[in-house]
């Protein structure tokens, strides 16, 4: 048994999970509200959602790759995205800019790479973007898509166009923080699960309005989906955005998130990596074992470019994961390879 000093009814919940039997909902919930933030209860439960990982893992750590598309107003207007308040002018990668940028994240040694776009963005450039990233990589590289929600036709198109999964998640308070329809992001993420697509999901954007429940709800909705990735996000203040002026949690807050994240879905079969944005030690000793570099435009960052901004570099994030303790896998994630795994 757990020493002294720890609430009895969290010390249980936790050493369930450091058994990986599944912990239900009820009793995440009572691990964010019981557990306070910097206590000695909050040491255990990052130190048991760090172990569970390293132990499901094999302490192996990884480094997914972003590359966005498109610096452009968007018309969804979303209350914290960069896209959604004024560009002051266009402008997009080229099919050989991204391409190359593609290439770069690869040959740098990230395991998994994704292409990101604004819901404005034509589908059919997309694509052919993507045909061309698959041209240029390994067999059994992982590409992402992250993009606006799209019909099971779609679905096919991506799969056809080499992509091997997608990032989509219904977000904290879809539909009134956004335009956008929960039951349509659900279907969006069923057609992809339905042509063989992996899921790469997030609890996101965490903000310090969102209540336990409302996180609880965010972590198993992702149950559905089988997510081969799961991950959180805290929201970050983007300047003009309607929602800067609630502020933002810090990353202890989220570290605390993270850890009954993992807790929470570290049985889950379908899971194969824990992942946790934006780059920080705190997440990989939280439970997280993969972290994001990104170029390109950012939906935290106001620049074109956030290279020069928020983002991180593989480099960055592969040093950062081997200071926390991590093997950094050599070669392509499995994690994301959705039909290639078969």
């Amino acid at each position: 048994m757990l020493k002294p000093g720890i609430n009895e009814q969290v010390a249980e919940i936790i050493e369930k999970a450091l058994s990986y039997r599944p912990i239900e909902p009820g009793e995440a919930l009572t691990l964010l509200k019981r557990v306070q933030v910097n206590s000695l209860e909050m040491g255990l439960l990052c130190a048991a959602a760090d172990r569970v990982t390293r132990q499901r893992f094999r302490n192996m750590g990884e480094v997914f790759s972003q590359v966005g598309l498109n610096y452009a107003h968007c018309s969804l207007e979303c209350s914290f995205c960069s896209f959604g308040v004024a560009v002051k002018s266009d402008s997009d990668l080229s099919r050989e800019e991204a391409v190359a940028r593609v290439r770069y994240f690869a040959d740098e040694g990230a395991n998994a790479v994704g292409l990101m776009a604004t819901a404005d963005y034509p589908f059919e450039r997309f694509l052919k973007i993507g045909r061309a990233a698959r041209a240029e990589l390994p067999a059994d590289y992982p590409l992402a898509a992250n993009i606006a929600d799209f019909e099971p036709t779609d679905a096919r198109a991506l799969l056809d166009a080499g992509f091997t999964a997608v990032y989509h998640v219904i977000r904290l308070r879809e539909g009134t923080d956004t335009p956008l329809s929960p039951d349509k992001r659900r279907r969006t993420l069923l057609a992809a699960r339905a042509v063989g697509l992996d899921v790469t999901y997030c609890v996101e954007p965490i903000g310090p309005e969102h209540t336990p429940e409302e996180l609880v709800d965010g972590i198993f909705r992702a149950k559905e989906f089988e997510p081969t990735s799961m991950a959180t996000m805290r929201r970050v203040v983007v300047p003009g955005t309607r929602l800067a002026e609630r502020g933002q949690i810090t990353e202890v807050e989220q570290a605390k998130i993270q850890a009954v994240t993992t807790l929470a879905c570290i049985s889950w079969p379908s899971l194969m990596m824990m992942g946790a944005h934006e780059p920080s030690m705190l997440f990989l000793r939280a439970g997280a074992n993969r972290m994001t570099a990104e170029t390109g435009v950012n939906p935290r960052d106001p620049l074109r470019e956030t290279s020069r901004g928020r983002g991180r570099t593989v480099a960055d994030c592969a040093r950062m994961i081997g200071d926390a303790g991590f093997t950094l896998r050599k070669g392509p994630s499995p994690a994301l390879q959705g039909p290639l795994r078969k």
